[in-house]
């Protein structure tokens, strides 16, 4: 945890063990009288510590607004500040960048500040109308066959996501880009690089997708585009990540199922069952996702099993 600019910002550990608590609560110690606000914190017992939790989407909110728009409507919160996550990614980082962006323009970004957060958040909701349909995986002559704006976010992804570099240095590229739309220095070629070896792992059969229905994708990858390869195949999509790190710690199981619009599958209802089946399970009425920090039990076939039961 370290200051960046106007806020401090940290990275909660939500695995059970001592390590973690005693992790958790140092953030929340550090923070003292000025307090954490959490950005997507889907641990309850972590959140009910948080003075706020900007969490629209997973929390009882609305799956059609994002933290980082909610984050763009603020002024500017107290100074001081400690913003914590579980997870960073484009919509969590990109909100507490809009909160230092806030501070800086007195609550009034600019109309590029403005369009580069909708592109954020309509990513992160899926908000892209009905699914299109089956369409070809990447390959070297298209490795972006998912349009739209994969490519814009790739480097930029690629840096919030970037456990090795300190969370507020991301908060800070993120901020820059947001204001500027330039990529981080050394980002772009990172994600080309990602894509390539995405495109290699396809043709080598590393990365195996099956559509056991014509409603669903099984994608076992361990690419963080897991997800975006089953779209293109089936408009709910049932993700297995077997080696996935969650800030670099320990490789474990990971299961992300999730729709491509709420029309698609009640994943509301599959969060309850699986919940009955493995305690942990959260997320938002469009996606979801295993236990955090550690391997889940359960297989892709009783995964999806439950999910035929609730498709739409």
């Amino acid at each position: 945890m370290s200051d960046f600019q106007y806020y401090t910002y940290a990275q909660f550990d939500p695995r059970s063990t001592e390590e973690a608590s005693a992790h958790n609560e140092q953030i929340f110690a550090d923070a003292g009288e000025r307090g954490v606000w959490g950005i997507e914190v889907t641990i309850p017992s972590l959140a009910a510590l948080c003075e706020r939790n900007i969490d629209p989407q997973h929390s009882g909110g609305s799956s059609s607004v994002t933290a980082i728009e909610l984050a763009a409507l603020f002024y500017e919160p107290p100074a001081g500040i400690t913003f914590a996550t579980v997870r960073p990614d484009l919509d969590s980082v990109g909100a507490m960048a809009m909160f230092e962006v806030g501070h800086e323009t007195g609550g009034i970004p600019t109309t590029e500040t403005v369009s580069r957060v909708k592109i954020v958040a309509d990513a992160d909701k899926f908000a892209k109308g009905d699914w299109p349909g089956p369409r070809p995986l990447p390959t070297v002559e298209n490795s972006y066959p998912e349009g739209g704006s994969a490519f814009q976010l790739a480097a930029i992804g690629a840096a919030v996501a970037d456990f090795k570099v300190p969370l507020d240095e991301r908060v800070g590229m993120m901020k820059h880009w947001l204001l500027t739309g330039e990529d981080p220095p050394g980002y772009r070629e990172r994600a080309e690089n990602e894509r390539a070896d995405l495109v290699a792992a396809l043709e080598m059969g590393a990365i195996c997708i099956t559509t056991p229905g014509n409603s669903i994708a099984a994608v076992r990858s361990t690419h963080r585009a897991a997800t975006m390869l089953g779209y293109l195949r089936a408009p709910v999509v049932v993700a297995l990540n077997p080696e996935f790190r969650l800030g670099g710690g320990e490789p474990h199981w990971k299961f992300t199922v999730c729709a491509y619009s709420p029309k698609y599958a009640d994943i509301n209802g599959v969060l309850q069952d699986l919940v009955a089946r493995e305690p942990g399970w959260g997320g938002s009425s469009t996606i979801i996702g295993s236990p955090q920090g550690v391997s889940s039990s359960l297989t892709i076939k009783e995964i999806v099993s439950v999910v035929e039961e609730h498709l739409l």
